[in-house]
């Protein structure tokens, strides 16, 4: 790649990027206690710092790749990417929290269903961009869906239901770049609570049921599926305006909260920063937000135009649905905070995006955004 090219390297959004990983450690190794190596040097905090080293290697080759080569091999990528989904439902599969969508690798566990938001993302951007921004047709309508709707399908059968909704989330962000018929945007409408009736008769496991139960009043099974809403309001709270240091709160000091180092991150971190500091974190996640509009809004074709604009819709979803189950606005869901939530396969994925982006943004050509739908 041309030095020349460089110089159009969005800083904001890799700095911006580094401060909401630099915030995961600390809130991290304050979740599972800094590294003793008389005990165990390798715990999930410097997990993430070290594979937020090796992310910044995969973020960086994917930015040096033009984006534009990805294109000629998108159709074998998401071939690929269906058989990793295919895998988890083989022995090889691993279940965590009730649900089997893990490979173990040796040194940790994969997420395949992180990696393939990639592969469907790339095949979604390639697709819209061949039909012009045009989906008025119901042809073009369904085959995009599709696309979607097979490695959703597979996740769901997990089940993760987490997962499918920031995949059905990035479908909806594709179509609210596309010209699309306000006839196909109703009957999504419309389809969408009949879907959520069919996955709660016939896909969704009794407990899952349950927590959607509880995020509306936590207080029907308090030392069950609602202990976890109670504690991380505790913590939120108790965090007050400027937090209780790096420690964090109670419900952190005394493992009250659980998975505190991923899920409840936030609530761990709110504990420990307090309002000033998660609002720093909000600021941060929405800074990242507009920057990945911004290469939307410079890409030099439809095809990076439209990988920028999934990549916004998803980084926004993971983030509202993380954040609004940790308040107990929304249902617990298993879905990360990205780059500052611990796991391997989520941060991986969050940098390789960055990095396309990055690509994009190098090689972009001023060509004014493209219409929403008219």
């Amino acid at each position: 790649m041309s030095t020349d090219r460089w110089r159009d390297f969005d800083w904001m959004l890799f700095l911006t990027m580094g401060v909401l990983m630099a915030f995961g450690t600390i809130s991290i190794w304050s979740a599972v206690g800094l590294p003793n190596p008389a005990q165990e040097l390798f715990n999930d905090g410097t997990k993430h710092l070290l594979f937020g080293i090796i992310g910044l290697g995969i973020m960086f080759f994917f930015a040096t790749v033009d984006y534009r080569y990805l294109e000629a091999v998108v159709w074998p990528l998401y071939a690929g990417g269906i058989l990793l989904l295919l895998a988890v439902q083989t022995p090889l599969g691993v279940t965590v929290g009730g649900a089997q969508n893990w490979i173990n690798v040796g040194f940790t566990l994969i997420q395949p269903s992180e990696f393939t938001k990639i592969t469907t993302v790339l095949a979604l951007a390639s697709y819209c961009a061949g039909q012009g921004y045009e989906m008025r047709r119901l042809s073009n309508f369904v085959i995009a869906g599709l696309i979607v709707a097979l490695p959703s399908g597979l996740i769901l059968i997990g089940p993760d239901l987490g997962q499918t909704m920031v995949y059905i989330a990035i479908w909806f962000s594709s179509l609210m770049a596309m010209r699309t018929s306000k006839l196909w945007i109703w009957l999504t409408v419309i389809m969408m609570p009949l879907f959520g009736l069919f996955a709660w008769q016939f896909v969704l496991q009794e407990y899952q049921k349950t927590r959607l139960r509880v995020s509306f009043n936590p207080t029907i099974d308090e030392l069950g599926a609602g202990y976890q809403i109670i504690q991380a309001r505790t913590a939120i709270g108790a965090g007050g305006i400027f937090g209780e240091g790096i420690r964090g709160g109670t419900q952190s000091t005394l493992n009250l909260l659980g998975v505190a180092e991923s899920d409840f991150i936030f609530a761990h971190a709110s504990g420990m920063f307090g309002f000033v500091g998660m609002t720093g974190l909000i600021i941060a996640m929405v800074i990242l937000i507009w920057r990945c509009l911004i290469v939307a809004e410079v890409a030099r074709d439809q095809f990076g135009q439209m990988i920028a604009i999934c990549a916004a819709g998803m980084f926004f979803f993971q983030a509202t649905l993380n954040i609004g189950m940790n308040v107990g606005l929304m249902p617990v869901a298993g879905i990360t905070l990205p780059f500052v939530s611990a796991g391997v396969s989520s941060l991986w994925t969050s940098m390789a995006f960055i990095g396309i982006l990055q690509s994009i943004r190098m090689h972009h050509r001023k060509l004014g955004f493209q219409p929403l739908n008219s």
